[in-house]
């Protein structure tokens, strides 16, 4: 069959392959660096389960993930068939001998006419059903059509092969009584002349690998560069939410001559980032419950994907370099999409191959905000008030805990205070300032007390954790609130702090002890959950059909799923609903990432979250958090379809359940 021919062939399209992928891969090396080899097993373990099982995809989507798997099932296996036809090339007789070439053989037939059923479902999808986030895509279109032409080419290669040979060759013989799919389409070529069969043989073997290695030649020119990049991406996946904001040694960065603060340009990207960049398969489910795109704002993980990964290969010599370079943003990233995201983590949930959007995002609002001064002239008020009074009102930091007296909740005065007390209660702005707010800090307080449990608050002392400045970018204002807040705690000698905002949770159990600051940090639907288990409270069953909404900060960013429903379970008297999105895929909102302080134009998310109530008719929509409380009740009042729906916290459920000891 030519092996110079072959030769040839191999050597020029693994040229271009080499040649391609390194135009992208070499940048890696110039971008920043960051460790990445930590807790290798459980690396591996998620490249096999998330990358050869696709158990990820299948257990988020089952139709398309299913779809995905036996594509990637076949690229695999059909891996070897091609090896096999490479090495036929130089030796047309070689066949796999007895048993194991007929199982091979019984095996590719089955995968390739899956194959062909899962790439039949692919462009049904993309072009009949076209679910919004496929977008029209001119190069998934081409590589499906490559991989059913490879398939059917193989089928056809092996028709003629087995029509013409499998009669002398009791070996191919043997193996075409196991090759269902080629023996039935061997059959159906077996009365065309010797001379048709000879040529269809040698003209679908050529065309064949001329399909594979043209597939092999345009992989890393575009977003299926992911088949070779998405294992390495997935072992060298961060394994956990982005719960924390890339930390700065503010300090030391003012320090130097030349202040870098956040990402500025491509090469401020870690090398991961780039690789993300590259991998990202533009699948789409990033956007499926993404509160920012599904509100119409310019925000779209796969299309930031897709802009920097081609500014990177635009600049790639200015890289390496070290030459100038654009500005990430707006150059490439636009002002209006870098500030659209709530940073609800669901893109990351959402990603089959666990790409890591939001630390970017992170550095460059640092950079936008505390280098260029450049962001939304809202954000300007918050950060004046936060740093004059500790909250993002700007209202008088001394009456922080005025709301208290009313509840019988103590205000520590000294450690000795502290230590006579189970837990601080860490109120947050929303419930010490907001009165709404103040409401469920005092159903939570009536809880506790109900319960024997004793807490104490700081009061006029307490100052705000500063989540909300850091996810807005102003890090040097955060740290400072941050070290504050530190400060008092650790001279009060508080180790037990519970909290009913889960941004604060958030922010003191995993940013914290970057700062010095640790400390046993509970969410109040958590130890609620476990007074009503232990039995420490006593309850009346509530009537009314009750919907849980997810706060992201309680659930995505700390996997807090289970305990918010105990504790409405064992309180309602009818089963708990749940919205279509919910959990891992609850959709936000719209209060994180400092949105709750940005005007936004047309469809808020926090109504269509509301919206997605409606069909369950719904007398309450409970969460635990005060910002999804705010939001969840200002979208209730202007929807007149949801006017009668109240929105409550799980501590004012219970606290309305409590029966009198």
């Amino acid at each position: 069959m030519g092996p110079v021919a072959i030769t040839l062939m191999l050597a020029v399209a693994l040229a271009a392959f080499a040649v391609f992928a390194a135009r992208k891969l070499t940048i890696l090396r110039h971008l920043a660096r960051e460790p990445r080899l930590d807790q290798p097993w459980r690396r591996l373990q998620s490249v096999l389960e998330n990358g050869f099982l696709q158990s990820r995809m299948i257990r988020r989507e089952w139709k398309p993930g299913v779809m995905h798997a036996v594509i990637f099932a076949g690229f695999l296996t059909l891996l070897v068939r091609k090896l096999h036809l490479f090495a036929m090339g130089y030796d047309a007789s070689l066949t796999l001998p007895g048993t194991l070439g007929g199982l091979f053989a019984a095996a590719k037939d089955g995968i390739e006419i899956a194959v062909l059923a899962a790439c039949g479902y692919a462009l049904y999808r993309r072009l009949v059903q076209k679910p919004a986030r496929l977008t029209p895509n001119r190069e998934a279109l081409l590589v499906l059509g490559l991989i059913v032409a490879i398939m059917l080419t193989d089928l056809a290669f092996d028709a003629f092969r087995f029509a013409r040979f499998s009669g002398a060759d009791p070996a191919l013989a043997h193996e075409r009584t196991f090759a269902l799919a080629g023996s039935a389409l061997a059959s159906a070529a077996a009365s065309l002349p010797n001379a048709w069969l000879g040529a269809g043989y040698h003209a679908f073997y050529w065309l064949q690998l001329a399909l594979v290695l043209s597939f092999l030649v345009i992989l890393p020119l575009g977003e299926h560069f992911h088949i070779v990049t998405a294992l390495p991406a997935l072992f060298f996946r961060r394994g956990k939410p982005a719960n924390a904001v890339p930390h700065i040694d503010v300090e030391r960065a003012l320090e130097q001559e030349d202040v870098r603060l956040g990402a500025s340009t491509a090469r401020d990207l870690t090398w991961k980032e780039g690789l993300d960049a590259f991998t990202c398969t533009e699948c789409g489910r990033c956007m499926d419950a993404c509160p920012a795109f599904q509100a119409g704002m310019p925000l779209s993980q796969k299309g930031v994907n897709d802009a920097i990964k081609h500014h990177l290969v635009r600049t790639r010599r200015e890289i390496a370099a070290g030459a100038d370079l654009p500005a990430l943003v707006p150059d490439v990233v636009s002002d209006a999409t870098l500030w659209s995201c709530t940073t609800c983590g669901y893109c990351e949930e959402a990603c089959p191959i666990e790409l890591e959007h939001l630390p970017r995002f992170m550095r460059m609002r640092q950079h936008r905000v505390m280098i260029d001064g450049v962001f939304p002239r809202e954000l300007r008020a918050v950060f004046a008030a936060y740093e004059v009074q500790s909250n993002p009102w700007g209202l008088p930091a001394d009456t922080r805990g005025d709301w208290a007296a009313s509840a019988g909740v103590p205000v520590a005065q000294s450690a000795e205070d502290i230590a006579k007390v189970d837990y601080l209660f860490y109120v947050g702005s929303a419930q010490s300032f907001d009165p709404r707010g103040q409401k469920i800090a005092a159903a939570f307080a009536r809880i506790m007390h109900a319960a024997g449990v004793r807490i104490a608050i700081l009061g006029a002392r307490e100052t705000s954790t500063g989540e909300c400045v850091r996810r807005c970018g102003n890090e040097v204002l955060f740290q400072a609130l941050a070290n504050a807040l530190i400060a008092t705690l650790d001279e009060f000698g508080v180790r037990r702090i519970v909290t009913c905002d889960p941004h604060a949770y958030n922010t003191l159990r995993n940013e914290y002890p970057a700062l010095g600051g640790r400390y046993e940090v509970v969410h109040h639907t958590e130890l609620v959950a476990r007074l009503l288990e232990e039995g420490r409270l006593r309850v009346r069953p509530l009537p009314g059909r009750t919907v849980y909404h997810e706060p992201c900060y309680l659930a995505r960013h700390n996997g807090i799923y289970e305990a918010p429903r105990a504790a409405l379970r064992a309180v309602l008297r009818e089963p708990l609903a749940e919205f279509p999105l919910r959990r891992e895929k609850a959709m936000c909102c719209g209060a994180g990432g400092g949105r709750m302080w940005i005007d936004e134009a047309g469809t808020r998310p926090n109504m269509l979250r509301m919206a997605q109530a409606l069909p369950l008719s719904p007398s309450v929509v409970a969460t635990g958090c005060p910002y999804c409380t705010v939001m969840m009740t200002d979208a209730a009042k202007a929807m007149p379809e949801a006017e009668s729906i109240a929105v409550r916290d799980i501590a004012e459920i219970v606290a309305d359940a409590l029966v009198a000891q």
